[in-house]
């Protein structure tokens, strides 16, 4: 399952359940004033990687990679919904959702960096 922050379109959120992924929108489920502790938090108990633009959620010493089922952090600037949703699309097709488990994931637009 993916968990999508409040950072991530809805039209995102719509564009990866057309194909065929499982998303827990935190901005439908009205959390969208939770802290980041609380959002890894649930992104954990739901075992869901969690798909955010936040920039800090990249800092792997505060949020070791290995704890999580997986965190993709959007790098696109600007952030165009048409080039995330592609870009989302490119990296799901390469790496299925149980590979980027203990995984940090760098998205952009012309590709994706991968620590662990």
């Amino acid at each position: 399952m993916l968990l999508a922050d409040e950072n991530i379109s809805p039209r995102t959120v719509s564009f990866l359940r057309s194909l065929g992924y499982k998303v827990f929108d935190l901005r439908e489920n009205n959390l969208t004033s939770i802290s980041d502790e609380e959002i890894l938090k649930l992104a954990k108990k739901k075992n869901s990687v969690l798909i955010t633009m936040d920039k800090h959620f990249a800092n792997i010493i505060k949020y070791p990679p290995k704890d999580y089922a997986g965190i993709i952090r959007i790098r696109i600037h600007p952030p165009l919904l048409g080039e995330i949703n592609k870009a989302l699309q490119y990296l799901l097709n390469n790496i299925s959702i149980e590979n980027l488990r203990g995984s940090l994931i760098i998205l952009e637009k012309i590709g994706y960096r991968i620590r662990r």
